[in-house]
Order: structure tokens, then sequence, then C-alpha cells
């Protein structure tokens, strides 16, 4: 180096130390930081790695599921089975019965005879 290109720099004690505490807790904050940065990409690893078994797990089960599907035979659902099973249907209306006058007179009995019941209990 050229004697021209040295700078120097006067500092005074205080100044120099604390620069030096600076420096040296800046030093630390860094390295704490590539410590969490390794240990963030050995977890990433860990979790790439896992998901790439879950995969293969996955298409495993896939193809596992597409051969018993091969193996077993297609039965034929009786058309009886068929309309009685509760598959929605596009239009699928519901049908109510219209009450009688017996049953909603015998279920009127019914709630009194229980009423009568209770109050001779309560006396």
């Amino acid at each position: 180096m050229k004697s021209e290109d040295l700078i120097h720099l006067k500092f005074e004690y205080n100044e120099a130390l604390q620069s030096k505490r600076d420096i040296l807790y800046s030093e630390k904050n860094l390295i704490t930081i590539a410590k969490k940065i390794n240990n963030y990409i050995s977890l990433r690893e860990d979790e790439l790695k896992s998901k790439i078994r879950l995969h293969r797990k996955v298409k495993e089960m896939v193809t596992t599921i597409r051969k018993l599907q091969k193996i077993v035979p297609n039965i034929e659902v009786p058309k009886i089975l068929k309309k009685e099973s509760h598959e929605p249907k596009e239009k699928e209306t519901i049908k109510i019965k219209p009450k009688r006058k017996k049953d909603s007179d015998h279920i009127e009995s019914q709630l009194q005879e229980i009423q009568e019941k209770l109050n001779s209990l309560q006396r």
C-alpha cells in the first residue's frame, strides 16, 4: 500500500471501548442468527423428507386401492335396494301425510290422561 492511502482515525479511550463492545455484540448476534438459520435449514430438510415419504405412501395407497378395485368384482345392486338407498336425487320431494282427525284426537286424549296423572300425583 502506498502511504497516501492510509487513513488514521483517533478515538478517545471510552469511544474505542464502546466501539469494540458494539462490534463484539454484532458478531455475537450474527453468530446466533447463523445458528438459527442452520437450525431452520435442518428442520426444513427434515420436513421436505417427511413430505416426500408421505407422498410416496399416498401413491402406494392409491395403487393398492386401484389393484383392489380390479380384483374385487363389481356387483350389481338390485333395483329394490337402489330405491331404498338414501342417495340424494336431483329433484327429491318429501311427501307429508295429512293429519287425520282420529290421530290428533288420540294424541290429545293421551296428553289429557298424562296431565291428569300428574295432577293426581301432586295432590
